[in-house]
């Protein structure tokens, strides 16, 4: 039996190079054989990792709808009517949408995911709103706070999925982003409990990410520097 002179893996005599580390195989006592039978499959089946994750969205969705009716038909057993049990419905219906639609998809993506991952959020939000009647929350507090995250957090995902943004300026990316967003949380707080326009404590947050960030981008600029960081920290 030969062993990869770099990784130490043992291989058959099926492989040219190693399956690991791609090193080429040399063994005068056991030449490659393009014959000999391989202990792998050459390639993935993309048929049988659909099914695989298409079983266990199946799972997940019956893990989900059974407590969801459970508490429903108990609510309804007990309080004759549809209360705190919609609460809780609601939550498990907005994770099945934040895990399961990337598991059914054939080529799922960033946006694909991500949005109706926002949208179940702030139907999620409404339906506290209506049910524990606190109307002007929504629209005034959560609305604006989820609408202004999601945002952020789509304009930054697109950049990072997209290759738009790479290495040392994804970090940058992410705490400028950070920083506005608190910006804008407290300027929605304020305004929803206050009735002001007012930045104070935001700032001490949002100096310190745009700092960072400038760091970043000088790095991300400087080739050898940035190489030299990856290296360090075997990026």
């Amino acid at each position: 039996m030969s062993y990869c002179v770099h990784c130490g893996v043992s291989l058959d005599p099926s492989e040219r190079v190693c399956p690991l580390c791609g090193t080429e195989v040399v063994n005068p006592r056991q030449p490659f054989d393009p014959r000999a039978r391989r202990p792998y499959p050459s390639r993935l089946d993309p048929i049988t990792a659909r099914v695989n994750r298409q079983f266990i969205a199946t799972l997940i969705s019956i893990g989900l709808l059974f407590p969801a009716i459970l508490t429903v038909v108990i609510d309804l057993t007990y309080s004759g009517t549809l209360d705190w049990s919609l609460i809780v419905a609601g939550a498990l219906t907005m994770i099945w949408v934040w895990v399961c639609p990337s598991l059914l998809m054939k080529k799922p993506t960033f946006l694909k995911v991500v949005i109706p991952a926002i949208i179940a959020l702030i139907f999620f939000l409404l339906l506290i709103d209506i049910v524990y009647l606190a109307f002007g929350w929504f629209w005034q507090l959560a609305m604006p706070v989820v609408v202004l995250s999601g945002a952020l957090v789509v304009i930054v995902g697109t950049g990072i999925s997209k290759r738009r943004l790479r290495g040392f300026a994804i970090p940058a990316a992410i705490l400028i982003a950070t920083g506005l967003m608190v910006v804008g949380i407290e300027i929605i707080t304020e305004r929803h409990a206050y009735g002001r326009f007012m930045i104070s404590w935001s700032l001490f947050i949002l100096i310190p990410c745009l700092a960072l960030a400038g760091v970043m981008l000088s790095i991300a600029r400087r080739r050898k520097i940035h190489d030299e960081i990856r290296k360090r920290l075997h990026l």
